[in-house]
């Protein structure tokens, strides 16, 4: 029995030694877990903190983005309204100029009165008469050419203006109308380029019409005084087909 309890008690040292090998800092251990878990809990807050400061940084980068395209529209929006303003100025001082008048000076009524104004650019109404031309929007080219010509008759385009009239009511089947109209052509505008055509053109109408004597006198007109040119061939040949 005292054999036994005396082994017992070894026992109990042997292993209370080896807990004490195995184990020695067993405290310090736990202590070291709590200053590792505190560790891991300030860098997840750091890291927080950084990616709120990304997050701020791009609000901000956004912003000025934002604010440089405001900026820049606006820049923009005032350099165009100085063109405008321009344009006006420049405008004024042409009309200033064509009444005659200087910009100090009050504009008088009579002054408009006696010196009609051109509304229109010249070349935007030609063009649109010659594209409705094109359309086959005889009637509104018409109204288009005469307007151009009542406000700029002696231009480059001016004969071409009264020539188109003309084909317009030719391709009518105005006939009639449209040799008062190539007439002007070849009356008002002696030296333009279009007279050719027009002096060919009244021939037609008037071959249209059947009067066949007037037609070869417009025929022979053109072969005899612009034989090299294209319309001198084609009015040689109606002039030889006619009776």
């Amino acid at each position: 029995m005292i054999i036994k309890l005396g082994r017992y008690r070894i026992l109990v040292l042997v292993v209370m030694l080896l807990s004490a090998i195995s184990f020695p800092g067993c405290s310090s251990t736990w202590r070291w877990v709590r200053s590792g878990t505190k560790m891991d809990s300030l860098e997840i807050a750091v890291r927080r903190v950084d990616s709120l400061s990304k997050v701020q940084t791009q609000l901000l980068m956004e912003m000025n983005a934002d604010l440089l395209t405001e900026i820049e529209n606006i820049r923009q929006d005032l350099a165009q309204l100085s063109a405008k303003t321009d344009d006006s100025q420049e405008g004024l001082s042409r009309l200033y100029q064509k009444l005659g008048i200087s910009r100090n000076e009050p504009m008088r009524t009579e002054t408009l009165t006696t010196k009609p104004l051109t509304p229109v650019d010249p070349d935007e109404l030609y063009n649109t008469a010659y594209l409705d031309y094109t359309r086959s929007s005889y009637d509104v080219a018409i109204e288009g050419f005469k307007r151009y010509l009542k406000y700029f008759p002696d231009t480059e385009l001016s004969d071409n203006a009264q020539y188109w009239i003309g084909e317009c009511y030719y391709t009518k089947k105005l006939y009639p109308d449209a040799v008062l109209e190539y007439e002007k052509v070849i009356t008002n505008y002696p030296q333009g380029n279009k007279v050719i055509s027009a002096i060919y053109k009244t021939g037609l109408a008037y071959e249209s019409m059947n009067e066949i004597k007037k037609a070869k006198e417009y025929y022979k007109r053109v072969f005899d005084n612009h034989p090299n040119t294209p319309e001198a061939k084609l009015a040689q040949e109606r002039y030889s087909a006619l009776p």
